[in-house]
């Protein structure tokens, strides 16, 4: 793939993600490569490859005689996701005490003080996604473990999903976020070491906890799996 291919696949990307993470595609709708092409005037070479990339997101999922449908992540995976996020962070914290600076605590501010500045429309969602990913990569990064941050960033590629399955089962907690995430600040601020490791783990845990109760209630049987597009299939 040349780069202009690549540039043309990230427009479409970009465009497409967009769409879903403001409201304009919901799950189960059908995106079509050769009108998703027309549209943005260009082959469906990039478009096939923008929705193989999406998929890799868990925004998309791709059949084989339906094509692209726009997807989330399932209640089983956003439970582990949170699960896991919360467990590398608080690992995180064991070494970034050591490192985190001034900078790096007034950044993580300047984070929340946008937080507090979205209002729930569409468009907040998209920032938000951003928002959250800059606060708790920059927390990672305070660790200067480069093992701990490579394996962090390589959940990043779903958070979008992640942020639209928490959008359409827990909508308030974009309410939350400010106040949730200065909590983390002011641990930090106080050089409170000792609670910090806990604090940060049950930012995570708690909304685990929320997404197991919710899979709980969808009484999914054990034997059956739940596929990032809601779908279920019997092992």
């Amino acid at each position: 793939m040349n780069s202009m291919d690549e540039t043309r696949q990230e427009l479409v990307a970009d465009y497409v993600r967009r769409a879903i993470m403001t409201g304009q595609l919901h799950p189960g709708d059908r995106l079509i490569e050769q009108a998703l092409a027309a549209e943005m005037h260009m082959s469906r070479g990039p478009v096939r490859d923008a929705l193989r990339q999406l998929e890799q997101e868990g925004l998309v999922q791709l059949y084989r005689n339906r094509g692209a449908v726009v997807s989330t992540l399932g209640l089983r995976e956003a439970y582990e996701f949170y699960l896991v996020r919360g467990h590398l962070e608080g690992l995180a914290i064991r070494f970034a005490r050591d490192y985190m600076q001034p900078d790096d605590i007034d950044h993580l501010q300047q984070i929340v003080d946008q937080m507090a500045l979205l209002r729930g429309s569409q468009e907040d969602w998209l920032t938000a996604t951003g928002l959250d990913l800059a606060f708790h990569s920059r927390i990672v990064a305070c660790s200067q473990n480069q093992s701990l941050i490579q394996t962090y960033a390589s959940l990043n590629v779903k958070v979008n999903a992640l942020f639209m399955t928490v959008k359409q089962y827990l909508p308030l907690r974009l309410t939350l976020m400010p106040a949730r995430h200065q909590k983390l600040i002011d641990v930090f601020r106080a050089a409170d070491w000792w609670r910090a490791e806990p604090v940060v783990t049950d930012h995570w845990y708690e909304t685990a906890a929320q997404f197991k109760l919710l899979l709980e209630a969808s009484s999914v049987p054990s034997s059956e799996v739940v596929h990032n597009n809601g779908a279920t299939v019997h092992e």
